[in-house]
């Protein structure tokens, strides 16, 4: 696409073709239909920060069969406990804000607080998944190693974490953090930054036109994705992307649930119907 890109300026030393300041990819342009009838198309523009971290304590380690007054275990699963437990604050970013608002009046819904934020979620089904993990930041436990042999008091214990955090949350995040694991926890990063693009433009207008052309009750909202996609590595060569890959789905399928699921999958004729906005989309773009 032509034009000045909106984000992050082009590195000095980016091979990437001159010219090229946005890009569309995957997780946006799918539909969800509200109990009123009104269906909605959400394009991505925002994605969380990925944070991958890897929680490790240390200890003493010896023979199972005696005392052990220094197990790591032990340490790491209080921790893990804690940070189980813990919800980390309603924040709302003007993308989830604007797409709380839009799907609200779709839905004739009441939304005028933030503090009613959940309960616009507790409205969305299956999709709620989603939208409730852009409200606040997230940590969930996915792996946690210790130990070799049934006897034995290991010296280390390691849990993975995978975090997600708001843009401009990350100082607040940490500190959260560290206050809820305590002292003597040794922490490791794996991170990619948040990205975020605006909604509008000639190439938001593009996206919308075909939508209408196709779908003349399509809503279209921005919103933000909870998880991450390949377009943190485009937005390091300066290039703004939109997650569009159009699908509008039946009003009964519960889209999130089938993320990384054992059938995961989508309707062919949504397939079809999104072949037919894309082709629109890039030859008016």
């Amino acid at each position: 696409m032509a034009g000045a890109p909106r984000g992050c300026p082009r590195p000095a030393s980016s091979s990437w073709p001159d010219g090229v300041t946005e890009a569309i990819g995957e997780v946006g342009g799918f539909s969800h239909t509200l109990d009123n009838g009104a269906r909605a198309y959400l394009v991505m523009t925002v994605e969380k920060s990925k944070r991958w971290l890897k929680i490790r304590t240390r200890g003493v380690a010896g023979h199972g069969s005696m005392l052990a007054e220094d197990n790591p275990i032990g340490r790491l699963g209080e921790a893990l406990a804690t940070l189980t437990k813990h919800r980390f604050p309603l924040t709302l970013t003007p993308t989830v804000r604007q797409f709380l608002e839009g799907i609200s009046e779709a839905g004739g819904w009441n939304f005028t607080e933030d503090t009613q934020a959940e309960d616009i979620v507790d409205r969305l089904g299956g999709l709620g998944r989603i939208i409730g993990a852009t409200i606040r930041d997230t940590a969930n436990v996915t792996v946690v190693s210790a130990g070799y042999k049934s006897n034995v008091v290991p010296a280390i214990a390691e849990a993975e974490v995978d975090c997600r955090v708001l843009p401009g949350r990350r100082e607040a995040f940490d500190a959260e953090l560290a206050q809820l694991l305590g002292p003597g926890i040794e922490l490791e990063w794996h991170e990619q930054e948040s990205l975020a693009a605006t909604f509008d433009g000639d190439i938001v207008d593009a996206m919308v036109g075909a939508l209408l052309n196709h779908d003349p009750n399509a809503i279209v909202l921005p919103y933000m994705m909870s998880g991450g996609t390949d377009a943190k590595r485009f937005a390091r060569l300066g290039i703004r992307n939109f997650g569009f890959s159009p699908l509008p789905l039946p009003p009964d399928l519960d889209f999130a649930a089938l993320f990384h699921g054992v059938d995961e999958r989508a309707p062919v004729n949504a397939i079809r119907f999104g072949v037919g906005v894309l082709d629109e989309f890039l030859r008016t773009a």
